[in-house]
């Protein structure tokens, strides 16, 4: 029997494992929280794939929202300098954290666009003024 669902339509977290890769990898976070107040949240990636990513996530979102994440990559992948993989998403799930006081998990639905960039080493941190908000 053929399932309603495609694979876009589910969060990443209920997707066979071989579809994806968990990585524990240091990220930044960026977009709207529910009243449109621009947020920057440093945080670590779950689970990734070519469709999705699963991660941790403090500050309250709301489904349907675009967020912009940027993954540090692995040294590995070039010794001369850090690189980053920077990808826009649509929150498609959002579920309560497990254990006490655990963040709940964001799930997005990744754009096929994607950059990868030398990191600059610019730590911003807290909120950004609206002026200064890239756009999503």
């Amino acid at each position: 029997m053929l399932s309603r669902f495609t694979w876009d339509a589910r969060p990443a977290r209920s997707r066979p494992a071989g579809r994806g890769f968990k990585l524990a990898l240091p990220m930044t976070v960026e977009g709207p929280d529910p009243d449109g107040a621009f947020f920057h949240e440093e945080t670590t990636l779950s689970y990734m794939s070519h469709q999705s990513a699963l991660f941790p996530l403090k500050n309250a979102v709301a489904l349907g929202s675009r967020l912009k994440l940027a993954v540090a990559l692995p040294p590995k992948l070039d010794e001369r300098r850090a690189l980053k993989l920077v990808v826009k998403g649509t929150i498609v799930d959002v579920e309560p954290g497990q254990g006490d006081g655990a963040p709940p998990q964001v799930a997005l639905r990744l754009e096929s666009r994607y950059i990868i960039q030398a990191d600059t080493g610019e730590a911003a941190s807290g909120s950004v003024p609206p002026g200064d908000a890239p756009s999503l």
